[in-house]
């Protein structure tokens, strides 16, 4: 089972961990990273990091990542080589350089690929952080099934809150403090998308965009997996009956497993049927 949920540092993520950070300032982002790679050095993982000029600076200045950058552990790779011209390439075409990055590091000997990526460029200026969000959810099931685990770091400052708050809910793993705005989690296992976490009234408008980010209503047949889900109410069963309805709709198919005896006492009283 993938380690999901929130957390305090980003240290017990596992081969195929994936985490949404947001930090507030250098020092904070560096707490974090050295909880990262640690794990990954002590899993066997070959590090490596992607991000901006300021992100890198620390890298390179700060410890334990100058060490592990001098002595050849952790590989920095520029920002223009993963993200030509600072812009993402299409999801598959992304997904094939860190596909192949994986298979090489396994080919090299070690247990997978760690990656710590602080990627706000990605997102500020451009606003595009539903792209962002389509793409960890892409990323996310093929790291599902390989050993590919990845730290996204994202500065709390440039971003606006609704941004930082779907792309929190897009991670298996988020850090604590996005908790308010970021209450569930929408994330892949190997033969199903999972939903764990809360939904209420305040948050079941953000479930029905992220769904549409992350389960398309032409994916075909997906499995909705809810036994991770600690609550939801009426709105929540709303959002996810009408998003089976529109996939039908267009020749797809979601089934919903898993789902807690509540859920469908109250999918029976509202007629709300996938």
């Amino acid at each position: 089972m993938r380690r999901h949920g929130l957390a305090d540092l980003p240290d017990a993520l596992g081969l195929n961990g994936h985490a949404c950070w947001g930090f507030d300032e250098v020092g904070d982002l560096s707490t974090a990273a050295a909880a990262f790679l640690s794990e990954g050095s002590e899993l066997g993982q070959r590090l490596m990091f992607v991000g901006g000029p300021e992100a890198e600076a620390m890298v390179r200045e700060t410890d334990p990542m100058r060490t592990l950058v001098r002595d050849g552990t952790l590989q920095v790779t520029p920002f223009e080589a993963v993200y030509p011209g600072g812009r993402r390439m299409a999801n598959a075409d992304q997904l094939s350089m860190y596909a192949g990055a994986t298979d090489q590091a396994v080919a090299d000997g070690f247990t997978g690929l760690r990656v710590l990526a602080e990627v706000t460029a990605l997102v500020s200026p451009h606003g595009e952080w539903q792209d962002q969000v389509a793409w960890e959810s892409y990323a996310d099931r093929y790291m599902a099934h390989r050993p590919l685990a990845a730290l996204c770091c994202f500065d709390r400052q440039r971003l606006p809150v609704e941004a930082m708050a779907a792309l929190g809910c897009a991670h298996p793993v988020a850090d604590r403090r996005l908790q308010p705005m970021a209450p569930f989690r929408i994330y892949a296992l190997p033969d199903a998308v999972a939903l764990a976490g809360e939904v209420d009234a305040l948050s079941a408008s953000r479930l029905s965009d992220l769904l549409e980010l992350t389960i398309p209503d032409t994916e075909g047949k997906v499995v909705l997996d809810l036994a991770g889900l600690e609550f939801i109410d009426h709105s929540g069963v709303r959002v996810v009956a009408r998003h089976g309805r529109r996939m039908r709709e267009r020749g797809s198919q979601l089934t919903l497993r898993g789902e807690s005896v509540m859920f469908r006492r109250l999918s029976d009283l509202l007629g709300a049927e996938t």
